[in-house]
């Protein structure tokens, strides 16, 4: 395919490559959109649900109609099963921070890249390059490799290049940083107290080491940093933020991708074809999933021809694009890739290394009580898989389910010739959920369990932070991610079957 020349596209192909719609394959209307959104030159699309070969059909008929190649991105920080159904999905990227190996990362990068390819998927908004430094971030959490800034660098690094070296796209977010925040940003707008010297010394590290990998896209936050901007705006529109730190101080010269334009951390601002204006000016050059593609495409053009938009500082976003795309779409991202990687040995691996035992060892008791703490709300069934494989190897477990509304004196008591208090905490990150710490409920029912007689035992899935307090266990572990491959490592390593590698990535 030639290279696109910027100088023969006229002000409608130019203002659609800045805007990046959305293709959800649960919503009937949303592919017929995408066909005419094609034919208006947006940039390309967000990709939600579908199934693998649905999405590679789809992906392979929009490529062939589009006059310019469009970017199809999906948020695989997780792998591509985090989206599309017969797709890989990895253990939360807390886990590789546990087992601080960049080529077990690097091999991660390189097999989502293979399934990128099968779907004719060629960007992925990942890796998560926030340091989380706060524990009760509702959002980050598990999704950052940890809170070591040179550990989230090295782990971002490696997944940029895994996916890079073969030939998909990379994208790191969220700039400067959602590791502080005590807000989801999909909910309202956070606001940081942190000051530019502040960002320098922990959260901005990543971000510079992705540019230097040669990281292609950087998502900014829909967080405000009223003591860099002056004002409580989103970086998404902070000229001082987006132009003045991620463009001048660290150099980056690719693509800057808004997060989401249905979030409320930028919704509440203001109208949306206005903040989109602003996020153009401030340095953005794509708009990402917003409410109203084709009405913003309009706007943006009426904008542009009345002088409110510079039509200068648009040229230059759309030769980054197209720049962009001429390295690496001119070829095609989809097809059959040359790397086979097994995807399952790859997550039991991770699995497998990650598990962080923060005290005592292996189950000494053969009858046990399990408690079940499922924050996630996720259903009775969620914990089958580690009761089943302590049953197996001869451990009796009675089981018990504890709801968010539980009186704590109506708790199951341990019964005659139980020896040991097994308490499973579940727990996850993910928009708008709230599910990644302990109620006060949950919290006065453990602190009444650790001062049981019997052997105790802790094991966290999902958020660290929630074992924090509860120093009456025998022996606490943390596993990452409630995956049936991680409970079953949880539960190897209770029955000594494995050994715990993992070492603890944030400071409890």
């Amino acid at each position: 395919m030639n290279p696109i020349d910027i100088k023969k596209l006229g002000l409608h192909e130019k203002l659609g490559q800045l805007v990046m719609p959305r293709i959800d394959f649960n919503d009937p209307g949303s592919l017929p959109l995408a066909r005419k959104l094609v034919k208006d030159h947006v940039g390309g699309f967000i990709i939600f649900g579908g199934s693998a070969s649905g999405v590679r059909e789809v992906t392979e008929e929009l490529q062939v109609v589009s006059q310019i190649p469009l970017f199809f991105a999906c948020d695989a920080e997780r792998g591509v099963g985090q989206i599309v159904r017969d797709m890989t999905l990895f253990p939360f990227a807390m886990s590789l921070g546990a087992i601080n190996d960049e080529g077990l990362v690097y091999e991660q990068g390189s097999l989502i890249a293979q399934e990128m390819k099968e779907c004719g998927l060629n960007l992925v908004f990942g890796p998560v390059s926030d340091v989380n430094t706060n524990p009760l971030n509702p959002i980050i959490n598990i999704r950052s490799y940890g809170d070591d800034p040179e550990l989230v660098s090295r782990m971002s690094q490696a997944f940029i290049k895994g996916l890079q070296e073969n030939r998909i796209m990379s994208c790191a977010k969220h700039f400067p940083g959602h590791g502080t925040t005590w807000v989801d940003s999909h909910v309202d707008m956070p606001v940081s107290e942190q000051s530019e010297e502040d960002l320098f010394e922990c959260d901005l590290v990543p971000f510079k080491n992705a540019v230097d990998e040669g990281v292609t896209f950087i998502m900014p936050a829909h967080i405000a940093y009223p003591h860099i901007s002056n004002e409580k705006v989103p970086a998404t529109i902070s000229e001082a933020v987006i132009q003045a730190i991620l463009r001048d101080k660290l150099g980056f010269t690719g693509l800057v991708v808004t997060d989401s334009f249905r979030m409320d951390g930028i919704g509440k601002s203001g109208d949306e074809a206005d903040m989109s204006g602003l996020s153009l000016m401030s340095g953005c050059d794509i708009i990402l999933d917003p409410k109203n593609p084709e009405y913003l495409i309009q706007r943006l053009i009426e904008m542009t021809e009345s002088g409110k938009l510079d039509s200068g500082t648009l040229n230059e976003s759309l030769s980054r694009i197209l720049s962009v795309k001429n390295k690496w779409l001119t070829d095609r991202a989809h097809g059959s890739s040359n790397i086979h990687l097994d995807a399952n040995s790859l997550v039991e691996k991770i699995a497998k290394r990650s598990p962080c035992l923060l005290k005592g060892s292996t189950l000494k008791s053969g009858n046990a009580i399990v408690y079940i703490f499922d924050v996630t709300e996720s259903g009775q069934s969620i914990s089958t898989v580690f009761l089943n494989k302590m049953s197996r190897s001869g451990v009796t477990c009675i089981r018990h389910e504890i709801g968010f509304d539980s009186d704590p004196g109506s708790v199951p008591g341990v019964a005659e010739g139980i020896d040991a208090v097994i308490c499973l905490i579940y727990t996850t990150v993910g928009a708008w959920k709230k599910q990644s710490y302990l109620t006060e409920n949950y919290k006065t029912i453990l602190n009444a369990l650790e001062t049981l007689p019997q052997e105790k035992v802790l094991v966290s899935f999902g958020s660290p932070y929630v074992v924090s307090g509860f120093k009456g266990f025998d022996t606490v572990l943390c596993m990452f991610d409630s995956m049936d491959v991680c409970q079953a490592a949880a539960a190897d390593v209770l029955l000594g079957n494995l050994e715990a590698r993992g070492t603890m990535p944030v400071n409890l």
